[in-house]
């Protein structure tokens, strides 16, 4: 209800208003100065007769209303109190209330807030407006602007609204004028006067809020909308999103009156995409039925199916508010809605919304940021959009409805071909000596751009690994066994370079389901090659070389020589790694002679440079040497990352031939050559043979600060081979240094390691490690111990180390 407030000072200023005059107007009209107007309100003087006749006149008030102006008032001024009930239950958006406030302070006259349906805004503003309401004595006002409010019939215009709000101010709309711009003008001007909050909710553009500003700064205006209000000139915007899950839980427990615990309510925040409108609704229905528990509403909320059914309170549903924004769009932006539900990831880039709808790229981006602007749409990132949980499932239900099954296949077809097009595009730039990729990208290319560069490749499945794999998972229910199977072909490309080994075995798993399943003997050979080399990085040494052997034997049925080459050389690498380094030379060996049989000159100069690492723990330096100038006549020109490798290993010889100060110069310029390469297996390595060139020099603190971050790089790359090695080194470092104790740790980290992956080699020069870090502390039976078990373990590996360690031991034990 309004407040009543006599002006007991004077009549003037409640009759002003009434005729919609501001004090400088009034003023001007009856011909007398504006700070005589000003002091006959406030009761400084009394008016002359003949003032008081202009003044009249002015107004227009007949000769029986002149006694007004000096009689008692029979008009009391009405301060409205517009509000809506705040609600008793608010919670969360503390950093939001507290910021818009502090706005104000600040001197913010216009308040924005946009967001999502459901997403709280009306609540903050609501409350916000409760928190400020007494710095605004002339009244709060509120105009429901109806900007996302589906109705029969057109939207309020802005006549309707002046006139909605000079009626609010207690204004006669007799004295309303019918001109537009005149009344805008009245609606400004009685407002200039007066210290007014204006809350215009659900404002259906900036444009619309821009057209209800006052043109003075006594009074705040707080708006909200679904569309972006960030461009209203001069105003702090708030762009609001679903709550964290702290604040979501605070609003589920007020909400919900103490019927759940903080496990359930964050149970409730996730199933509800942590929309305050869901929340709300669905706190409602439990405190609604008294019988039933936390548990009882999410089991009813974890039926997707039924989810939005379950949130449906008629128009305050979550489905009625988000088809309220769904129907203010146009057909191709309802549709792109309705598309973008099917992408089977969290986010979608223009390429893959333009392949959903069949447009253009420049229009799918433009549509894209048009349903950003309304809020159906997330971006967090440049170029990168997403549904919110409820929306996805809302589009969904809308796709099932208003589009054909043939135009839904056809639209996941596409989607998936521009999929396949730049994974085959990317694994072709990262491998082009890969026969398996080339072809795929020939076969599954499309008008659609490629890459300029392997980082550029690279770059791009960093960011779509996550919609990749949903695309595999989702292809292969869908049955589009072929596709799906190509897609996880070249998602595996990416193996070596991707540190996160899950997503690569579940898509090689749906891979190797979809070759047997098919009776695809060549599927089956590549995926079995792809799977042993997963378990070769996991160190599950055994069960990989299974995998491979068959792979190996089915490429050969199939002719598939440099392949077959290839995974004859993995083999090796998989014996080197359990510490049988003839064996892996032998394998790698038979790998070359497969890989020249081949004529594949690119497959050939690889397994040269990887057989090198066997012959450098057997000390054949000499062999070592003669492959790596082999390998590296053979190079491809502007295969910069090989060369950088042969250098490597060349630095290594030099350090064992006797000059580790030369190798430390040839390995910090490998370094520097691998600048823009990043955390990779092939840095990490150069700097586990750069810290070993210091320790051969003394300078032991150094050495142990590029291990460490070895040992960094390797946690991160999830490689445990390159990770027990860099421990071991760094183990000795620190020995070396004085850290005994650290020394130990790292140690015994890298014997663990070597146990679970059974590396013999590695688990030796753990123990070799230990027994000189005891023996340095004054531990000599334990030292004895561990030195005894290396002995053993370079006994099996039959590495040089072996004869050297022997000698120890019969020194020390006699």
């Amino acid at each position: 209800m309004p407040d009543l407030a006599p002006d007991v000072r004077s009549n003037l200023r409640p009759l002003r208003l009434q005729a919609m005059m501001t004090q400088e107007e009034l003023a001007f009209k009856a011909g007398i100065g504006t700070r005589t107007i000003r002091d006959i309100e406030s009761g400084k003087v009394r008016p002359q007769p003949k003032t008081l006749r202009l003044i009249a006149a002015a107004l227009g008030l007949e000769s029986g209303e002149q006694a007004l102006l000096t009689g008692a008032p029979d008009h009391i001024e009405t301060v409205p109190r517009e509000l809506p009930r705040a609600l008793a239950a608010f919670a969360g958006r503390e950093g939001h209330l507290d910021a818009l406030v502090a706005a104000v302070d600040d001197g913010a006259t216009v308040v924005a807030v946009h967001g999502m349906a459901g997403v709280g805004k009306t609540s903050l503003a609501v409350r916000v407006a409760h928190v400020l309401a007494p710095r605004y004595p002339d009244g709060q006002l509120f105009v429901d602007l109806h900007g996302f409010t589906h109705t029969v019939g057109p939207r309020q215009d802005l006549e309707s609204v002046l006139t909605r709000v000079l009626r609010g101010l207690d204004l006669a709309d007799r004295t309303l004028p019918a001109d537009i711009d005149e009344l805008t003008a009245r609606y400004r001007s009685i407002l200039a006067d007066r210290r007014v909050l204006v809350v215009l909710d659900n404002a259906a553009s900036a444009e619309q809020v821009e057209a209800l500003l006052p043109g003075t700064p006594d009074g705040l205006v707080l708006a909200t909308s679904r569309r972006d209000l960030s461009s209203l000139a001069g105003s702090y915007s708030v762009p609001l999103e679903p709550p964290p899950i702290r604040e979501a839980v605070a609003m589920i427990g007020a909400a919900a009156a103490g019927r759940t615990t903080v496990t359930e309510a964050v149970a409730i925040a996730e199933r509800c995409g942590r929309l305050p409108l869901a929340m709300g609704l669905a706190a409602a229905r439990l405190r609604s039925r008294p019988l039933w528990g936390a548990a009882d509403l999410l089991e009813r909320l974890a039926d997707e199916d039924r989810l939005l059914d379950e949130l449906d309170m008629g128009h305050r549903g979550v489905a009625a508010a988000l088809r309220a924004s769904y129907l203010e769009l146009d057909a191709d932006h309802q549709r792109l809605l309705r598309r973008l539900s099917l992408i089977p990831g969290d986010e979608a880039d223009v390429q893959a919304a333009a392949a959903l709808c069949e447009t253009g790229e420049e229009q799918a981006s433009a549509m894209l940021e048009s349903l950003v602007d309304v809020h159906l749409a997330e971006t967090r990132s440049p170029g990168r959009y997403r549904l919110h949980d409820l929306v996805r499932l809302f589009a969904s239900r809308l796709a099932a409805k208003e589009d054909t099954a043939a135009e839904l296949e056809a639209a996941t077809g596409r989607l998936v071909g521009a999929y396949l097009h730049f994974a085959y595009q990317a694994a072709a730039r990262l491998h082009p000596n890969k026969r398996r990729f080339t072809e795929g990208a020939a076969a599954h290319g499309t008008d659609l751009p490629g890459f300029a560069d392997q980082p550029d490749a690279l770059a791009w499945f960093q960011t779509e690994r996550s919609n990749l794999e949903a695309a595999v998972v989702a292809a292969a229910h869908d049955g589009r066994l072929e596709q799906a199977w190509h897609l996880a072909a070249a998602f595996n490309a990416f193996f070596v370079h991707d540190p996160d080994v899950g997503p690569h075995a579940t898509v090689n798993r749906i891979a190797l389901d979809i070759a047997r399943r098919t009776g695809d003997a060549r599927k089956e050979a590549f995926t079995l090659g792809d799977a042993g080399r997963q378990l070769l990085a996991a160190g599950r040494h055994r069960e990989a070389i299974d995998l491979l052997e068959r792979s190996v034997a089915l490429k050969r049925d199939l002719g598939e020589f440099s392949d077959a080459a290839l995974t004859l050389a993995n083999i090796g690498v998989l014996h080197r790694r359990s510490g049988r380094f003839a064996e892996s030379v032998a394998m790698h060996e038979a790998a070359l002679a497969q890989a020249e049989e081949a004529a594949d000159e690119a497959a050939a100069a690889l397994i040269r440079t990887n057989t090198v690492v066997p012959l450098l723990r057997l000390g054949r330096f000499d062999e070592a040497e003669r492959l790596l100038s082999a390998a590296e006549r053979r190079l491809d020109a502007g295969d910069e990352h090989n060369r950088i490798r042969i250098e490597v290993f060349r630095g290594v010889l030099v350090r064992e031939g006797g000059d580790p100060a030369r190798a430390v110069d040839m390995h910090v310029a490998s370094l520097k050559a691998y600048r823009g390469e990043g955390v990779k297996a092939d840095v990490t390595a150069t700097l586990i043979e750069l810290g070993e060139d210091l320790l051969r020099l003394g300078r032991y603190d150094e050495a142990a600060g590029h291990l460490d971050r070895a040992v960094e790089h390797a946690v991160k790359l999830v490689d445990p081979s390159l990770e027990r090695s860099a421990r071991n080194d760094l183990g000795r470092a620190l020995t070396a240094a004085g850290s005994i104790e650290e020394a130990i740790d790292q140690h015994e980290r890298a014997a663990a390691l070597a146990s679970s992956t059974e590396d013999a080699y590695e688990l030796a020069r753990a123990h070799h490690g230990l027994a000189e870090a005891y023996r340095e502390k004054g531990d000599m039976p334990t030292a004895l111990e561990h030195l005894r078990r290396a002995a053993g373990g370079y006994a099996s590996c039959e590495v040089p180390e072996a004869a050297a360690v022997a000698e120890q031991l019969r020194a020390l034990s006699t």
